[in-house]
Order: structure tokens, then sequence, then C-alpha cells
């Protein structure tokens, strides 16, 4: 997943559609502060920046990255207006490992993007890297995410007592094994609505529910609206997007 940040709503727009239209997750936020606020499972394998009108070439951002204990070593690039040398330059001096246009072709984009995402060690294209406790949490919760998955089974497979995953969740995320189990959950919906799901019970059954109506609960606890209501709203915006053909890259 990248997790791109930019304060303009063109650019978010724009690396979004071309990153989803090509199958690769997104999550597009204006602020970190936006990322922080969400309850956040799946970890990013790359952050874009865009650091345009930034003075200092993004060197306050990825300081403010390098505080966040869970994107400390994940790879990032910058994106600026036209990208000069000087500003490559101190990019790379801030940490980034690239600097790209906003106006970059899209076809050369999605194949940077591809090449960049095999040579980032969280990405799942890349060599498997020595797991965290908090990453091994969220890779158990993702690889028994289609399932109906509860506490006692998500300690079992991380062989743990109850109270000890109890503890490391607390530690780790400052909530509870099962407020992480659903969170995710959520956020696979939302991601699956956004790439076109559009059938309510299908999507709870593809998330591991195997009840409707308590889906429709979990969905509206955390998201604010139920569903259906949020598949209607995505729709309605997307019909306002410029009808551009995705650009597919095998």
């Amino acid at each position: 997943m990248i997790l791109l940040l930019s304060p303009r709503e063109e650019v978010r727009t724009r690396f979004a559609n071309l990153l989803k239209g090509n199958h690769i997750d997104v999550a597009a936020v204006a602020h970190l502060r936006e990322w922080n606020q969400g309850f956040h499972v799946q970890l990013p394998a790359l952050i874009m920046v865009d650091v345009c009108g930034v003075q200092d070439g993004g060197e306050g951002i990825m300081d403010e990255l390098r505080q966040q204990e869970m994107l400390q070593n994940v790879c990032a690039i910058m994106i600026a207006e036209h990208c000069t040398l000087n500003q490559r330059i101190q990019c790379l001096q801030n940490g980034a490992i690239d600097c790209i246009p906003s106006e970059m072709d899209s076809t050369e984009f999605v194949l940077k993007i591809r090449n960049l995402l095999a040579l980032c060690p969280r990405s799942k294209y890349a060599v498997p890297m020595e797991q965290t406790e908090k990453e091994r949490i969220i890779a158990t919760v993702q690889k028994h995410m289609k399932e109906n998955l509860n506490v006692e089974m998500l300690a079992k497979e991380m062989f743990m007592s109850r109270s000890s995953l109890q503890r490391a969740c607390l530690r780790h995320f400052q909530t509870g094994p099962k407020e992480i189990i659903t969170s995710y959950k959520i956020q696979h919906a939302v991601r699956m609505i956004e790439f076109g799901s559009n059938n309510v019970a299908s999507l709870a059954y593809a998330v591991g529910y195997t009840n409707v109506n308590n889906f429709i609960a979990a969905f509206k606890r955390m998201m604010g609206t139920t569903p259906k209501e949020f598949m209607k709203r995505r729709h309605a915006e997307n019909q306002k997007l410029p009808n551009e053909v995705p650009l597919l890259v095998a």
C-alpha cells in the first residue's frame, strides 16, 4: 500500500486514480495528521510526499515521518512541481529515494512506482525481512482477513495467550485485538468499494463476516455511515471525475 500525502486535491486525485487503476492500493490524505487520526493497521510500503511550495525541500515533513514509529523505515519519494536538479538533490539529501514532477507522464509514473516498490523493504514485492512483533500482528490479521477471525484465533496464530496478545496490542496500537481485527476488515471493505464493489452481502462475506447485519453495524461504527450509503457517495464522487481510461501495466 502507498501513503500519498498532498495538500493539493488535484494531485491526490490524479495519482490516486492512476494507482488504483493499476491495482496498487493507496491511501491519499491532505496531511499526516489525517493518517494519524485514523486507525491504520496496514503499513505503507512507500510514502509519496508533495513538497510543492515547501521551502525546505521536505526536510520538515521527513522529520515528522521519522518521528512516527510505524513509518520510520518506510521509503519516501517527493512530488515537486517541476523537479529541477536542485530540487532532486535537496530531496535526496532530506532522505527521500527519488523525486518526481507532479505532471509526470502516466506510463512513466506507473512503471517507476512498480520499480520503486520492488526496492522497498516493506513491499510485498521485496525480499522478506524479519518482522517486528507489531508487524507480525498486522500480517496475521491480514492473512486471515477473509475468515471469521476472533481474538482467540489470533492469539493461537501468534502463539500467545489472550492476555499477552492484549498487552502487545495495547503497547503497539493503543487498542485491543478485537478492535484491530474489525478495523482491518472495514478498511479492506472500504478499498473494495473504491475498486467498484457494490453488493453489501458479498462485501461482508469477502471480509470474513458470516452475518451481514454485524458487518453493517461494524462499518457504520467505524465510518459513520452504512456501506450502502458509502457506496452511493463514492459512486457520485466518481461520476464527477474526468473520464480517463485507466493505464494498465502488466
